[in-house]
């Protein structure tokens, strides 16, 4: 968990502590003496993805000949705000579901951030090269932190999976 104040919320709206329990998990972040430190950063406030994106346009991805990996995920920005940045944390899966790795990293949870201004009713997405994988099967999104331009954040608690290929640059 981070440092500051955090709940998940999951695709039923209610509560998760992450490991697939309902119940809200709340950390509060403390000092090295334990007490409780006031946090400057404005909280982001969790929510499902029903009233904050369109269905995507495009899921998928592709391979080019060096095992490098680029996601590509369209939709539309239904929040009603206008959204200044944006995170999308994806993980990657190999074929029989366990994590699949980059090569160079180690790692198979990653942070695509990108900067707006993004206003009601336009595109938002994914189109990058972000990691270099021989294994890869899936794609998940499973969290898109927004920053609007009012100062307030949100995490919509994403959860979906693409195991479609089909992108551009394919071997």
């Amino acid at each position: 968990m981070a440092d500051d104040d955090e709940q998940t919320v999951d695709a039923e709206n209610e509560p998760s502590n992450g490991d697939g329990e309902k119940g809200a998990t709340i950390s509060t972040a403390q000092n090295q003496g334990g007490n409780e430190m006031a946090n400057d950063e404005p909280e982001a406030t969790p929510v499902t993805a029903e009233n904050r994106f369109s269905d995507p346009r495009e899921f998928r991805y592709s391979v080019n000949s060096a095992n490098g990996i680029t996601l590509t995920w369209l939709v539309d920005n239904l929040t009603g705000k206008t959204i200044n940045y944006y995170t999308v944390k994806v993980s990657t899966f190999n074929p029989v579901g366990d994590p699949s790795y980059d090569e160079h990293s180690g790692k198979n949870s990653f942070n695509l951030q990108y900067v707006g201004p993004i206003i009601p009713g336009l595109e938002l997405g994914v189109f990058e090269l972000f990691t270099y994988q021989g294994a890869l099967d899936s794609i998940r999104i499973d969290e898109v932190d927004l920053e609007y331009a009012d100062g307030t954040k949100e995490t919509v608690v994403y959860n979906r999976t693409t195991k479609d290929d089909s992108g551009l640059n394919n071997r």
